[in-house]
């Protein structure tokens, strides 16, 4: 066993190795979706308070 084969140099698609390459890329993915979905809520939440702060200065 080559733990030093690059993705892409996949073994058998049915193998353990293969399952487990792609386990952890879609684990990879979630993880990141996460992350990237709380900055947007973050940015989204700023956004909203500076619109409510600016609000009253413009009646």
């Amino acid at each position: 066993m080559n733990l030093l084969a690059c993705a892409t140099c996949r073994p058998d698609p049915g193998s353990l190795m293969a399952q487990a390459q792609d386990m952890a890329v879609l684990v990879m993915l979630g993880f990141l979706m996460l992350g990237m979905g709380a900055i947007g809520l973050i940015v989204m939440h700023f956004a909203r308070k500076q619109r409510q702060a600016a609000a009253p200065l413009d009646a």
